[in-house]
């Protein structure tokens, strides 16, 4: 008996409630109530100036608050957040962009980890100062520094108050390392100060001897250059008090600490205060909201020069570092550039060229401009915990390309050798035989043959070692179907061999960080993925390239994918983006493990093996699969773990005793762990209207362990493997994918899959043009880990295997869809192994066009359209040469099946209606008088038999014959 699901339990409540109302019955809830979240209590007005408040309120009393709102009226004046995981919730908080002597009534609403809002707190009114007095500018600002942590941010440095706040100290502290430390604020525009109040360690009740001893009071209108306004050298005191007479008016002020008071080098500051100076009319003052760097960077101090486009010998990194800084400064919205070559020479650190590090609400316009990156192992462009960030409008490849083209002289398919000479203009291969990644990712060198610029489709992906000389190199025997002596020897002169050292970082990265955008963006060349979006959310690609550079010969463009969602969060999404020659999956979505089952130690406790270095603090909820049959086997939550979360390295393969909260199934080892929480597998993403083609191994679009997700509108060429694939895999030890939930998959077009070289894969994880799977290190998966699977009006044309396959998942569709011509590969199809029986089975399904095999998933609608043969007929003479439309002379008849595919395996011809056949096996010659009736038709390779052909051969010869 099927289990009764969460909706099928509200479906049948539902009809309940129906049949109470019917019979005029009092109705019954049909679904829970939300829980009732507790609100907040006891507003109280800390501290305000002419354009800020700061306010204190008594915490909710509910459990799983993870943040607070301020509102006023309708409007969302300031919401605090939990600042981590196993942070506390603060209860003070400052806020800016109030109106001077204006009256305002804010309330407080609590939110839980589930969104559900408390109802607002008793409100609490406030009239701000006039500004007619002094007033602390600083209160509310926005605070940054060298340093924060998650307890004790910057901005606790000027919300108001030395209290102890939801159990913590409240203070800003820097890291504890030797060195200048500093804590800013922004007042969004320049005033005239005169007093500075700094209330130390001591204020808060901590020890007076971590107040701090030396430090400066500076102000700066651009955050590049500072003056002093004040220095203090010595201090003991908790509070210090200092009036000055600054020369300017100043945006941004900061205290600059030297000797933080301390053995720990921990800079600690408690409130930062700065009194304005009402005395004097603060100057008039326009924000800037955009820098182009070619013009503006010396007019605003930001560096000594503009940055000249087209200058090879000047490296545009410190020039676009020095923006960087300044916009993250300052406030500025956009950075652009004067379109034209640009140059990155140096590194920022060793696995990169630049980096850009947690802006937020910024555009980069780099206006359609070239970058050239020096080394082609490195990370062009890293953009690390960026949010609401734009890139766009860029063309990016290296200088020093991480791959090379040869052209092929000869070949000794069984000493595995290729000769070759270097295309003018390619690096020689010999350049790679030393490793030049930053990482310790080097292995086999990838090697990819084309002639006339398509996929020699007999032979697949290639390995060499490196070992190159300066004309030939040596292929390795990975013992892959694909790579054998047969399809060595298939390779000939003249042909073109690209490559490929895939190894060292990607061309573009984002790690971390949320709604970020890059649009109209092409990228050329790649060492692994052209782009890499980790663990991002409410991300969007939009009208982005990757693809060989026109007009330079190139024939591939990424060593790997070309976009790569990687551990994905929620709500992203690729769209209008072109994808073209990659070395490996076009577009790719991926949800992994966060660690697998080694052992079983008692009911609830489990001994597991980290996934990468994924985390799975206390509290997470997750489910299991059995690694053997892919049965899902449950939830749970992790309750305790040893070592102790704090003390683990979070390093790949660590091993962790983990206790969760109920009694666990029998796991056996090599079972996987994975995430409940649908954020944290990629729920809402989306694959809408772009082009893939030429991937030149693996597959067009690739979702691994996604939930409620949509591929949709795409057009897909030229595949190695499957066009589409929604999978769940734990074959390789590098790639451990959840199952995937709730995905449709509509109006696609998928064209000529599997036909761009032998196919680098079995029939397990490659078996359709649009394929829905699950396979284990043994072969396919007996269970149905997916759920919800729906393909629906999708066309699939010349597919080198199967059309449509759809196994290992519970409920969904298989709805509306066009299957033409399919199986057209079969000789190609590699794995087929089990009894006789199964490999009857297997083949059977092979020369399908649809597959289903699942639980509750509805098929209708389809259309499938083998590919038939085509037998052409040629008779000489072509055309009667008698009277009245008959042959005088004797005809001689042949039959071609020409180059199609699938291959045609027979051809038959027959003389009496096609009662009898025969066999055909060369020229037939009708030398006899008669009327005949000639019939004709072939069969292919995937079994599938043409309709006959019949052709009239009325023969009255000259002089006549007869028997």
């Amino acid at each position: 008996m099927k289990p009764i699901t969460r909706s099928m339990h509200q479906t049948m409540l539902l009809l309940l409630v129906l049949c109470l109302s019917a019979l005029g019955l009092p109705p019954v809830k049909a679904f829970a109530d939300p829980p009732v979240v507790a609100a907040p209590t006891n507003v109280t007005l800390v501290a305000k100036s002419d354009t800020a408040v700061s306010l204190s309120w008594t915490a909710s009393t509910s459990s799983d608050i993870m943040s607070y709102e301020i509102v006023s009226g309708t409007t969302v004046a300031a919401v605090v957040y939990k600042l981590s995981a196993t942070s506390s919730l603060p209860t003070v908080y400052a806020f800016s962009g109030l109106s001077p002597a204006t009256t305002y009534s804010f309330a407080v609403v609590a939110r839980s980890a589930g969104g559900n809002a408390s109802a607002p707190s008793a409100t609490l009114t406030v009239t701000t100062e006039s500004g007619s007095a002094s007033v602390n500018i600083a209160l509310g600002g926005v605070a940054t520094a060298d340093y924060q942590d998650f307890d004790r941010p910057a901005w606790k440095a000027v919300d108001g108050t030395t209290a102890v706040v939801s159990g913590v100290r409240n203070l800003w502290h820097s890291a504890n390392v030797a060195g200048a430390h500093w804590l800013q604020v922004d007042i969004g525009k320049p005033r005239y100060t005169k007093r500075f109040v700094v209330r130390h360690m001591g204020a808060t009740g901590g020890l007076v001897s971590d107040n701090t001893r030396d430090f400066k009071i500076q102000g700066s209108n651009s955050t590049m250059a500072w003056d002093d306004l004040l220095t203090v050298t010595g201090n003991t005191y908790n509070v210090t008090d200092h009036t000055v007479t600054p020369a300017a008016a100043y945006r941004f002020y900061r205290i600059y600490i030297t000797d933080p008071g301390n053995t720990d080098d921990r800079a600690r500051i408690s409130e930062l205060e700065i009194y304005s100076d009402p005395s004097l009319a603060d100057p008039p003052y326009t924000p800037i909201d955009e820098v182009n760097l070619s013009q503006d960077l010396v007019s605003l101090g930001i560096y000594s020069a503009n940055l000249t486009p087209n200058q090879p010998i000047v490296d545009a990194r410190p020039y676009i570092e020095a923006a960087l800084q300044y916009a993250k400064g300052v406030g500025i919205h956009k950075l652009t550039v004067d379109q034209g070559d640009y140059y990155f020479l140096s590194q920022a650190a060793a696995d990169r060229h630049l980096e850009i590090v947690g802006s937020k609400d910024l555009t980069i316009d780099f206006a359609d401009s070239n970058l050239y990156f020096a080394n082609g192992h490195l990370i062009a462009i890293l953009l690390t915990n960026c949010e609401r960030m734009t890139l766009t409008r860029l063309k990016v490849d290296y200088l020093q390309l991480p791959s090379t083209q040869l052209v092929v002289s000869s070949v000794n398919a069984s000493a595995r050798t290729i000769q070759y000479t270097t295309m003018i203009g390619f690096q020689s291969p010999v350049a790679f035989n030393a490793s030049s990644t930053p990482y310790s990712d080097a292995g086999a060198l990838r090697v990819f043959v084309f002639r006339g610029g398509e996929r020699v489709q007999e032979v697949g992906r290639l390995q060499a070692s490196r070992n190159a000389t300066s004309d030939t190199i040596n292929i390795i025997n990975d013992d892959k179907p694909w790579t054998q002596e047969a399809n060595l020897a298939a390779i000939q002169p003249g042909d073109t061999l690209v490559y490929t050292d895939r190894s060292g970082g990607h061309t573009i990265k984002m790690n971390g960080g949320q709604g970020n955008t890059i649009s109209y963006a092409e990228v050329y060349a790649a060492p692994v993925f052209a782009f890499l979006f980790h663990k991002q959310f409410n991300t969007t690609v939009d009208h982005v390239s990757v693809k060989p550079r026109p007009g330079s010969g190139r024939l591939m463009s990424s060593n790997a994918d070309g976009i790569h969602f990687g551990n994905a969060r929620q709500n992203n999404v690729v769209q209008n983006s072109f994808v073209q020659g990659t070395g490996d999956d076009g577009i790719a979505f991926n949800s992994t493990w966060l660690a697998t089952v080694t052992g079983q130690t008692a009911a609830r406790t489990l001994t597991m093996q980290r996934f990468i270095n994924e985390k799975f603090p206390v509290g997470t909820e997750v489910e299991f699969m059995d690694g053997a049959t892919g049965e899902l086997k449950g939830t749970a939550v992790v309750t305790e773990m040893s070592p102790p979360y704090g003390s683990q390295t979070f390093l790949a393969n660590e091993n962790v005793t983990v206790t969760f909260d109920r009694d666990m199934p029998t796991l056996s080892a090599g079972s996987g762990m994975y995430p409940t929480n649908p954020n944290e597998r990629g729920y809402g993403s989306r694959v809408l209207n772009n082009h893939i083609e030429k991937t030149n191994l693996a597959r067009g679009i690739l979702f691994a362990g996604i939930m409620n997700g949509e591929i949709r509108g795409n057009t897909i060429k030229k595949t190695n493997m499957s066009g589409i694939n929604v999978n769940q895999e734990y074959l390789l030890s590098t790639f451990k994918a959840a199952p995937a939930n709730g995905i449709t998959i509509e109006d696609n077009t998928i064209e000529q899959a599997f036909l761009w070289g032998a196919p680098a894969s079995e029939i397990v994880n490659s078996g359709a043009a649009l394929l829905v799977n699950s396979y284990t290190p043994s072969g396919w998966s007996p269970g149905m880990p997916h759920q919800n699977i729906s393909i629906r009006g999708n066309t699939i044309t010349d597919s080198g295997r199967t059309g449509i396959r759809m196994e290992n998942t519970d409920g969904g569709e298989v709805s509306g869809n066009t299957v033409l011509r399919h199986t057209l590969l079969p000789e190609q199809v590699y794995g087929v192994r089990g009894t006789a029986d199964e490999i009857a089975t297997q083949w059977e399904e092979i020369r399908s066009g649809i597959v289903i095999k699942t639980s509750d998933a509805e098929a209708f609608g389809n259309t499938v359209t083998p590919a038939y043969p085509l037998t052409t007929l040629l008779a000489s003479p072509a055309a009667p040469d008698g009277p009245g439309g008959s042959y005088k002379s004797p005809v001689t008849l042949q039959l071609k099946s020409g180059s199609q595919r699938p291959t045609v395996t027979s051809t038959v011809y027959s003389f009496d209606g096609g009662t009898t056949w025969s066999a055909y096996s060369g020229p037939i010659v009708l030398a006899l008088d008669g009327d005949y009736n000639f019939s004709y038709r072939s069969t292919n390779i995937a079994g599938v038999t043409e309709t006959a052909h019949t052709a009239a051969f009325p023969l009255e010869l000259d002089p006549p014959t007869g028997p």
